[in-house]
């Protein structure tokens, strides 16, 4: 059986990033974790890939950024703010699109290693993506990599994002105090870690609230015509709020309720996530959810120039962003 660096670093006790990094001699990593990590990866018959390792030992001074939908504002607003941050270094950065695929963000790995990144910054793609060993190919090349928004469900790998989940619960806190009982959330896919936090959120506090009637909808996409078309069509009897995971989808729920010839708030409340510039420019302006992009986009750059300057990654896994609650129109009562 083929053994993987999360292997190892499990059996050793430590991260991924420490065992690359022990594994390729770094002197950050003190004389007895190298030692540690060296006899492990030794019993259990770990081997690198030789070749990567050589590509990745070549100094380039780049740092890759994968996303996956480039169009996104929330995304481009990521883009612009690492790119600002890795300014102030001598690092340039690379930026590339998955468009949402899980093939593509294959390739793009491939590409980077290719390309001799010195490190690499992945939003994961907003689908199920179960088989992610890909990124294995990252590790035997001595490649650190965090991900940036979310991560990829079971893996422990370092991640850097918006606290989602609390979040979510802060909005629905302050909708329930505006006498909201009875609401629906438009979400994506399943199995998205992304999704699956503020869907959890949502179904969490209406089970402790004891809110009947609640109810989820998993759209294929998050785009504003995925949510005028769903919204055009979905029952609304006894609903009093709609929530979208984000404000394009906002935006597209409250122009469909216009069609419908409902008001919002009056008939129903509409908000979304994120604070973008629809949240702003809509004709009824959206109750959101603020994400402070530029302190994600920062804290992951600094992780990641931590690590390709040979000093000792983070130990903790996760950094957390706290969001903030943004009370607009939209949901006045």
């Amino acid at each position: 059986m083929h053994v993987k660096i999360t292997d190892v670093a499990e059996k050793a006790g430590v991260s991924i990033a420490t065992v690359s990094l022990a594994l390729n001699g770094n002197e950050k990593i003190n004389i007895r974790t190298r030692r540690h990590v060296a006899a492990v990866a030794k019993e259990m018959g770990y081997r690198p890939n030789p070749s990567a390792k050589r590509l990745a030992s070549r100094k380039s001074r780049q740092i890759g950024l994968v996303l996956p939908d480039i169009e996104n504002i929330y995304y481009a607003a990521l883009a612009q703010d690492t790119l600002n941050e890795l300014r102030m270094s001598d690092y340039a950065l690379i930026i590339s699109s998955s468009m949402n695929s899980r093939q593509m963000e294959r390739r793009i790995v491939s590409d980077m290693i290719g390309n001799q990144v010195e490190g690499l910054m992945i939003a994961p793609v907003e689908k199920p993506n179960d088989n992610i060993e890909y990124l294995d190919a990252l590790n035997d090349a001595g490649i650190p990599y965090v991900f940036v928004t979310a991560s990829y469900p079971d893996l422990e790998h370092p991640c850097v994002m918006c606290d989602l989940y609390g979040g979510m619960k802060q909005l629905l806190t302050r909708l329930y105090d505006r006498g909201l009982r009875r609401m629906a959330l438009l979400s994506g896919a399943q199995n998205v870690h992304c999704f699956d936090l503020r869907d959890g959120a949502f179904m969490d506090f209406c089970a402790e609230k004891g809110l009947e009637g609640c109810r989820v909808y998993h759209l294929d996409g998050i785009r504003y015509d995925d949510s005028f078309n769903h919204v055009q069509s979905m029952a609304l009897e006894g609903l009093d709020g709609i929530l979208c995971v984000n404000d394009m989808m906002a935006l597209g729920a409250i122009n469909a309720l216009k069609a419908r010839s409902l008001r919002v708030p009056e008939d129903i409340a509409v908000a979304g996530y994120d604070d973008s510039i629809f949240s702003r420019i809509s004709p009824v302006p959206i109750t959101t959810v603020r994400q402070d992009v530029r302190r994600m986009a920062v804290s992951a750059a600094s992780w990641m120039l931590d690590c390709v300057r040979g000093n000792a990654p983070d130990p903790e896994n996760l950094r957390l962003i706290p969001c903030e609650v943004q009370l607009r129109r939209s949901t006045e009562r």
